[in-house]
């Protein structure tokens, strides 16, 4: 890549010309590079604190010429009770000569100049005397012990008054580590005491030629164990042997490093972008976010990089950073790390021997073939693969990939439909050590011995998840709840990290209650039944006459609306079984499984299906109408119930007649369209009595041919089925031409049509569009409907309902264009993604354009951008006018969607991103339900009202509890109306409205009214009482109306 880009340079002589020819053939487009010169400077530490290098130049001296020598008794944990130690069988313990060390290194990041801005943490190697180790210290953790003993001693030391005699070291407070997660390797942090942005870490190590290489090599053992295992072999100990090895390596893997950055020039840069890659996709915790990470660490990635620079072949002083991060996840993606093992400096992938597949999981192997970069990474490397593939195909296919590659954090609320949580392991969870038992169930191939708990557990239950979910789980990802480094001063932490296993599912086969797996016959089936148990596996024949072994399980109720543990989903009964039959008894019983609020329900319920049948009969029946003087062109569907999205029904009001008084019927808003006719007036008045007059002749014929009763207003028609009224408008295109074309034209308008235009137009022709669009999407993925149900319950827990377009237009967005993620597969994720985009977008300088029915071109797109940049250059003249813009091929203007006013929108964004926050902390166990997510923030409101039931609803007594649901609704209506004549104009507090929502509360909001005392009614309206309660905010005038879960308004109010 490099080597073209450079002849071609070299036959143009113009250096501009060049400029553009670099930046087309490497970048795609200018901005792209522009995007990651900035992320590169951004990311590049200009000049270290002055107090570290300081501390720095003051500690080397210390450590070589003022550490006192002195005996340390063999009973090390009674000696230093602040560390643990293993001090497994063998050879006895015997006292340890504490002396100063031999040399002290910089090594990492700090002198290499890799480190980012996050976090500044100097490595310091200290190379412990080799006269402390016996020729057989390398077996059965005794390197270990005394290598904890000598930091302990360097730690009493240190805090006994050698730092408080030295300036640059007195305000340094000394903690220990663990190294790698494992407290059995600890370092000892010297840190600030007034300022945390950086760390000195003093790591012990051991000369080089202490031990021969082959004894501590991949296939050797190393540990033995306390009690022969099953097989009675002894089992190659690759990853305690590692452990062993790389502390004697630092010195050596720094030069190594060192030397690839003077050869490649632009590879510093190129570890920043990959580190930076790596945060993004959750390998590399954020330094504001230590609870969940990965093994994966910054040095590994720059010796990839160092790797890829050196064995690709490209001209070290022509290649860019951008080449050199693309040429590391190309090793990454191309290499198959289950069957190759990749040598540092050789290019190419060598084979696998059966030895080696059996020992890690992965294998990238330093210069001299001893240490294993990947042998704590084993469990995350596919998911690695899996990312670095979806890199190189945006940057290979999009003009600018900054947004998904670099862009943002996907945190595991934004990705994951189905999450699993053990329970904290033990604090040595992360120490490569044998068992003596191997995991419950199957073993699966290649699981290395002594693996750590941590590892394995996370390992082991992943490969059980994938081939017990077979075809219904599309990938799974691995993390680690915890600080996988945690720091301690007295004890040491007495609990390890919490697994986390994440699926991304197949929403299509979630349903299926019957797997189907090999004949008795066939050799598979032995591990089918090791897999689900024989109490669980059976038999079975089918109709095409084959008999399979099958597993079966409970269809839970259509109808439901929530996962319940009585009535779990097939895939929480399927991961139920799994961790049941393959975990350990003291983990399976306390794993949290979690699958978002409602869990798994099904997108399209028994009730929808009828919904639709009751409408097609309708739409027939419309259709058969023989006296109509216009033919019919089609009948269209408005209401959100028809896209599945609906959260709550309307209940139809009874007909004049009382006939049905005591039946609950839907009722669903529909249009009908008829053909184009130049006889229809132009002139609103006429055409709503053409209109009218039209409504009379369909009800007269349904009820005398059909027998179907309808009842007419000027307005509409109520046709009457037995569970549905369809309430039928009417709309022909020549009466509302004149203000469609003001609308939906891209040309700018100078004037905008009057309100009661747009409500008109929204009504009969640009709802019903939205819909057809939105319920075709809900058919196509079957997430949608789910996600935007509880979005929309979210904004009525925020008082914000009757937005329910807006809703419906974020969560389209999100699955429409889920850049920098892919589509969701789940509600809860589709519902989070909502309310990152809620939250993140930048809705001051950006539209946010939906091609919401799939045609809009590029030159509409343009015309959209056009339209929202003229509305910024007014909206700057008044601050007001800044809202949530939205637009669409359907409302190029942002005129016809409803949407949150600018008084609202930092506080709703606000709100979004406390929900994820709460979200994300369900899904680590810091919070213990879901009823964080839809909190509402008192604190926001000033003044609460309260609305109290009426003793009467007509002449209706009062509904209770226990009453008959068609009252409750009835009151509900009421309610409504009352809060509606609170605020908009019968009351003296209408003239300090600035805008009112009615939203539909559910039972978030019950935590609104604490029980301040009520001043006393101050207003009423058909028997509801309204009382002021004392202001409980500071905030700058939200108004709040309620009324007892049912039905409330959040206004915002000036001063008095």
């Amino acid at each position: 890549m490099g080597s073209s880009v450079h002849c071609e340079d070299a036959r143009i002589k113009d250096p501009v010309v060049v400029e553009i020819a670099r930046t087309r053939n490497l970048y795609k487009s200018n901005l792209f590079r522009l995007q990651l010169e900035e992320l590169i400077k951004e990311m590049t530490p200009k000049k270290p604190p002055p107090g570290l290098e300081a501390a720095l130049h003051a500690l080397r001296p210390l450590l070589l010429e003022k550490l006192r020598a002195r005996d340390i008794p063999a009973d090390f944990a009674q000696e230093f009770p602040a560390l643990r130690f293993m001090q497994r069988g063998g050879a006895a313990p015997s006292a340890l000569r504490f002396t100063a060390p031999r040399r002290i290194d910089v090594v990492g990041s700090f002198l290499l100049g890799t480190y980012t801005k996050e976090e500044l943490t100097v490595d310091v190697a200290v190379e412990m005397p080799s006269d402390i180790f016996r020729s057989k210290d390398y077996l059965n953790f005794r390197y270990h012990d005394k290598r904890a003993a000598y930091l302990a001693e360097l730690h009493r030391q240190l805090c006994g008054g050698l730092l408080r005699g030295s300036q640059p070291l007195v305000a340094l407070s000394a903690s220990f580590e663990a190294l790698a997660g494992d407290p059995l390797r600890p370092c000892l942090c010297l840190q600030p005491e007034d300022d945390a942005r950086w760390t000195i870490r003093l790591l012990p190590t051991y000369s080089a030629d202490l031990w021969p290489v082959r004894v501590l090599g991949p296939d050797r053992n190393a540990v033995r164990p306390d009690r022969a295992l099953e097989n009675g072999g002894v089992p190659a100990t690759a990853h305690y042997n590692s452990c062993v090895l790389e502390d004697a390596r630092m010195r050596q893997h720094l030069e190594t490093l060192h030397s690839s950055l003077q050869r490649f020039a632009a590879l510093r840069d190129g570890i920043h972008l990959l580190k930076r890659w790596a945060q993004c996709c959750g390998f590399l915790a954020a330094a504001s976010d230590r609870a969940v990470s990965t093994p994966v660490s910054g040095f590994l990635l720059s010796m990839l990089a160092a790797h890829a620079a050196n064995t690709a072949g490209v001209a070290p002083m022509q290649t860019s950073s951008f080449q050199l991060f693309k040429l590391t996840l190309s090793v990454l993606a191309t290499t198959e790390w289950k069957e190759q093992k990749v040598t540092f400096g050789v290019a190419g992938a060598a084979k696998l021997s059966s030895t080696e597949a059996q020992v890690a999981s992965a294998h990238f192997y330093d210069a001299e073939g001893a240490v294993n970069f990947l042998y704590r990474v084993g469990p995350v490397v596919e998911e690695l693969q899996w990312e670095a593939k979806r890199a190189l195909r945006a940057m290979d296919s999009q003009a600018d990939p900054f947004e998904m590659v670099f862009g943002c954090q996907a945190t595991p609320e934004l990705a994951w439909d189905l999450c699993l949580r053990l329970p904290q392991l033990s604090s040595t969870a992360m120490c490569p050590d044998l068992r003596t038992e191997a995991p419950a169930g199957e073993v699966p191939p290649g699981f290395p011995a002594d693996m750590p708990e941590a590892l394995a557990t996370a390992e082991h239950l992943r490969s059980v998840l994938r081939a017990g979910l077979d075809d219904r789980c599309v990938r799974s990802a691995l993390r680690w709840v915890g600080h996988l480094q945690p720091r301690w001063t007295e004890r040491p932490p007495e609990t390890g990290p919490a697994v986390l296993v994440g699926l991304i599912l197949a929403p299509e086969n979630l349903e299926r209650v019957v797997d189907r797996g090999p004949s008795a016959q066939d050799a598979a089936a032995t591990k089918f039944r090791q897999l689900w148990g024989t109490e669980k596996s059976e038999l079975r024949r089918f109709k095409d006459g084959s008999i399979l072994e099958c597993v079966v399980w409970q269809k839970p109720p259509a109808e439901r609306t929530v996962e319940t543990r009585k009535q779990p989903a097939v895939v929480t009964q399927i991961v139920q079984h799994l961790l049941t039959r393959h975990l350990p008894s003291q983990l399976a019983p306390k794993t949290d499984i979690i699958s978002g609020p409602t869990g798994f329900v099904p997108n399209l319920a028994e009730k929808d299906r009828r919904l639709w049948a009751a409408f097609e009969t309708f739409r027939t029946h419309l259709c058969q109408l023989s006296s109509l003087p216009l033919a019919v062109k089609d009948i269209h569907p408005v209401d959100a119930s028809f896209s599945y999205m609906s959260i709550q029904s309307t209940i139809a009001p009874p007909a004049p007649s009382g006939s049905d008084a005591k039946l609950r019927r839907t009722l669903l808003d529909t249009v009908l369209e008829f053909e184009s006719s130049g006889r229809w007036p132009s002139e609103p008045a006429p055409a709503q009595k053409v209109g009218a007059a039209l409504l009379l002749q369909i009800r007269e014929e349904l009820s005398t041919d059909l027998g179907i009763e309808a009842d007419a207003t000027e307005g509409f028609l109520d046709v009457r089925y037995p569970e549905t009224v369809f309430r039928l408008r009417i709309f022909h295109p020549h009466e509302l031409q004149e203000v469609a074309n003001k609308v939906t034209g891209l040309q700018a308008q100078t004037t905008a049509p009057g309100e009661a235009e747009l409500e008109r137009l929204r009504t009969l022709w640009w709802r019903p569009r939205l819909r057809a669009s939105l319920h075709a999407h809900a058919l196509q993925k079957p997430a949608m409907a789910g996600a935007a149900r509880l979005f929309k319950r979210w904004m009525a827990s925020q008082m914000m309902s009757g937005y329910d377009e807006f809703c419906e237009h974020l969560v389209s967005a999100v699955f429409l264009h889920p850049a920098p993620f892919d589509a969701p597969s789940s509600p809860h994720v589709g519902f989070c993604r909502a309310l990152w985009l809620l939250d993140t977008f930048d809705w001051q300088r950006e539209a946010l354009v939906i091609d919401i029915d799939g045609k809009l071109t590029e030159e509409e797109r343009l015309g959209l951008r056009q339209s929202f940049e003229n509305h910024l250059d007014t909206a700057q003249k008044d601050a007001s006018l800044l809202r949530f813009w939205v637009s669409t091929r359907l409302d190029p203007h942002a005129l016809l969607l409803a949407t949150p006013p600018s008084t609202v929108a930092s506080w709703l964004r606000r709100r979004a991103q406390e929900a994820l926050r709460s979200f994300h902390a369900r899904l680590l166990g810091l919070e213990g339900s879901w009823r964080q997510v839809f909190e509402l923030d008192t604190s926001a409101f000033d003044v609460v009202l309260q609305l109290l039931p009426p003793l009467e609803v007509g002449s209706a007594p009062a509904v209770t509890q226990n009453g008959d649901e068609g009252k409750r609704e009835m009151l509900q209506i009421v309610s409504a109306e009352a809060a509606d004549a609170l605020v908009q104009g019968s009351t003296p507090l209408s003239c300090f409205v600035r805008f009112a929502a009615v939203p539909v509360i559910g039972h978030a909001t019950q935590a609104l009214l604490a029980p301040p005392a009520a001043i006393g009614p101050t207003w009423q309206h058909r028997g509801v009482e309204a009382f002021v309660f004392k202001g409980i905010g500071t905030h700058h005038g939200l108004f709040t109306v309620w009324h007892d879960g049912s039905a409330a308004r959040c206004v915002d109010v000036g001063a008095s």
